[in-house]
């Protein structure tokens, strides 16, 4: 009873016929969940406790963390408000992200050389108890000429299978339009990163529209990511740390120096529609050794939340 209309709009985009491609449905409700421990995700998915799970690793600045209403210091020891107030006034520029139930760049704020008045206005009515305030970051070059506005990130796929952690597939995330943000559910656009680290000449949007890159065929032919395999080596060192999520999808920018920095975890639902209007099927060649186990063996204990919670009724 599979719905072909995923495979025949994914084949129509990337023009790669394969009978692998895996269909959203099947993905969201049946795969995903068998692989990433959803009764989890939600604590280890909260960007505030990044700077732990991370720690020794490249990430932007975190000036104040507000954890469930509780405001903390870049150590984590709680402070009061007006203690936040004065960092954020000792600081020129700032990002405010939501750390919980966030995706597609959602709620995200950008403050810079922000007035005492705005700082008070800001805290006294934030509009959630669960924020992260960092630093900007400044970009690569090569990154920001996609789009200057935005930090534009590489999001690269791991999969933990066969005791060994794989790459999947690389794309680069864009903004469009003056957009801070590059994510594609705020109508940022994605292209194909080879394994060399050149990009492929053409960009998607979320619904599939193809588009010319936004730089010359020059820049084309002489750029690329100058640090795959160092990014490639970070991803899977960190993806072995948690084996109760086997499918991440990380989302890593390039700073001024092109030194790879960790913006974000992401713990499930790594979008398969960014990845099969590409490069074709999502798994590849494990595809079959993913469809077997999703499939034939013991389904894992946390694929229905409903069954963990109802155990203590």
């Amino acid at each position: 009873d599979l719905d072909l209309t995923y495979h025949k709009y994914y084949i129509n985009r990337s023009g790669i016929f394969d009978v692998k491609y895996i269909p959203d449905d099947l993905y969201s409700s049946k795969i995903d969940p068998y692989l990433n421990n959803r009764i989890i995700d939600l604590g280890f998915s909260d960007k505030n406790y990044f700077d732990m799970y991370f720690k020794g690793y490249k990430l932007p600045k975190t000036y104040i963390h507000l954890i469930n209403g509780f405001f903390l210091d870049n150590e984590y020891n709680i402070i009061s408000l007006n203690d936040a107030k004065k960092i954020l006034a000792n600081t020129k520029e700032f990002v405010i992200k939501p750390s919980v139930t966030s995706y597609g760049g959602r709620d995200v704020l950008f403050f810079h050389e922000p007035s005492l008045n705005e700082i008070n206005d800001l805290l006294d009515s934030l509009p959630s108890k669960n924020l992260i305030f960092q630093e900007v970051i400044k970009q690569s070059k090569i990154t920001e000429s996609f789009h200057k506005d935005s930090i534009n990130t590489i999001r690269i796929i791991t999969l933990l299978i066969d005791n060994k952690v794989r790459i999947l597939h690389s794309v680069l995330r864009y903004g469009v339009n003056n957009s801070r943000v590059d994510n594609a559910n705020s109508g940022g656009r994605f292209c194909g990163i080879n394994e060399d680290g050149t990009f492929y000449n053409t960009a998607f949007d979320l619904y599939g529209n193809e588009y010319n890159l936004p730089i010359d065929e020059t820049f084309l032919s002489k750029y690329k990511i100058p640090c795959m395999g160092k990014i490639n080596s970070l991803v899977t060192d960190l993806a072995q740390k948690f084996p109760h999520f086997r499918l991440i999808s990380w989302d890593i920018a390039l700073d001024s120096y092109n030194e790879p920095v960790i913006i974000e975890a992401n713990f499930n639902m790594g979008d398969v529609d960014i990845i099969q209007p590409i490069f074709g099927p999502f798994f590849g060649k494990y595809t079959d050794d993913v469809l077997n186990e999703v499939y034939f063996n013991k389904p894992n204990d946390f694929i229905n939340p409903k069954n963990y919670y109802d155990q203590f009724i």
